[in-house]
């Protein structure tokens, strides 16, 4: 499994935040991936061989760990591994982010 550009996008700490990024899975099985913060599991399952982008697909955390422009953790589970990541939270101050802003 690969997850490629994964960030958060919100309008500050403790709104909704929509994860962006993608999935890849490189095995011929389906995967089930977990995806979760401080409060919130996202859940999804990724074809084999195949990809699962976020900008199509939406997946909202009901809150934001941390306000745009720090960085936050979220846990990835698939196949019984686990693994944290740092990523960016941003808001719609750059153009390409703002349709992606949770409403």
């Amino acid at each position: 499994m690969e997850l490629l550009s994964v960030l958060l996008v919100s309008a500050g700490e403790g709104e909704p935040a929509r994860l962006l990024g993608t999935l890849m899975n490189e095995t011929d099985q389906p995967l089930e991936i977990t995806l979760s913060d401080k409060d919130d599991n996202v859940i999804v399952t990724v074809a084999g061989n195949g990809q699962y982008p976020f900008d199509t697909n939406e997946a909202i955390f009901e809150t934001a760990g941390d306000a745009p422009g720090a960085n936050t953790t979220i846990t990835v589970e698939a196949d019984g591994e686990t693994t944290d990541l740092v990523v960016p939270v941003v808001d719609g101050t750059l153009e390409r982010y703002r349709p992606y802003l949770p409403e």
